[in-house]
């Protein structure tokens, strides 16, 4: 608990990408020689997120990359065992907007397929790489539900990484496929995300109240975690840009900590245990109303 700031209480979805340290979305990071290029540390980083969500008594979906899958299966189902839901992350680090459609559904239906079966559990829910359902695939969302899909986590409400004019509250893209997107604060340019670098700098007191707002909301704007981000002593990466530098290192020391503070009081729970909960109070508003039609 920080001092001075009330115990929020309420309800939020929590994700987490699991992916290793080095897994960015360019070159020479998200080819599959990179798997064997750099040093393996995501046993090491799932442990730490599993004590964390432990610690908290949490709940989360993990969207799982099925090459780390191929490569961590007793860590995968270390993951179902503790509890958490099973989402994909992708067949390997690749953005979807790198992709013609024809390659996207391919690797999306095989990434579903091993996850789906080194995990033993069903993956309903997807969140692209980097959020990169955007250009080029902004449109390929309406492949999911065909691929056995009925959750949506890609569409990020942000600049650069998505579009700011995107809603940033959970919605439906169509009947059947739910949109989580993650959450955002700020307004215009001054938006930014409330995971990753933002999440690790910003003031306690602004996040704790942020978060609090969103809980009381039940906005279902999922929290989201990279299991890395909790391993300090991770290497340098090298031939990073700047910006993937500084989004990469920048308050990384002592984040676990911070994170036990910030989400402490909170419920967290599985995108689907979230999208559950809310189509049951759907239908228990439709029934007087089914009700009163039939009187």
């Amino acid at each position: 608990m920080i001092p001075g700031i009330a115990n929020p209480g309420g309800t939020l979805p929590l994700s987490l990408d699991w992916e290793d340290w080095f897994q960015l979305c360019c070159p020479p990071f998200d080819g599959p020689e990179a798997l064997d290029r750099f040093e393996d540390r995501l046993e090491l980083a799932t442990d730490l997120a599993l004590q964390l969500c432990d610690d908290l008594g949490a709940k989360a979906t993990w969207f799982c990359l099925a090459d780390q899958a191929q490569r961590h299966p007793e860590r995968l189902r270390r993951i179902v065992a503790n509890g958490h839901r099973i989402g994909l992350h992708g067949l390997t680090h690749q953005r979807a907007f790198s992709q013609d459609l024809a390659a996207f559904r391919q690797s999306v239906a095989r990434g579903k397929a091993v996850i789906e079966d080194l995990s033993g559990t069903l993956v309903q829910g997807y969140r692209a790489p980097e959020w990169s359902l955007r250009a080029g695939a902004v449109e390929y969302w309406r492949e999911l539900p065909g691929l056995g899909f009925t959750f949506d986590s890609s569409r990020a409400p942000l600049k650069v990484l998505g579009d700011p004019c995107w809603s940033r509250r959970p919605h439906r893209l169509m009947a059947g496929l739910w949109e989580l997107p993650p959450p955002v604060m700020g307004l215009g340019p001054l938006t930014v995300p409330l995971w990753g670098w933002a999440m690790r700098l910003l003031p306690k007191w602004l996040l704790r109240a942020e978060l609090g707002a969103l809980a009381k909301e039940n906005a279902g704007t999922p929290l989201v975690l990279h299991p890395w981000e909790l391993d300090q002593g991770q290497p340098l990466l090298p031939e990073a840009s700047l910006g993937h530098r500084f989004a990469h290192r920048a308050g990384l020391p002592g984040y676990g900590s911070r994170l036990q503070q910030l989400w402490a009081g909170l419920a967290l729970v599985p995108l689907e245990a979230w999208i559950e909960g809310r189509e049951r109070a759907e239908a228990a508003e439709l029934v007087p109303v089914l009700r009163a039609a039939h009187s």
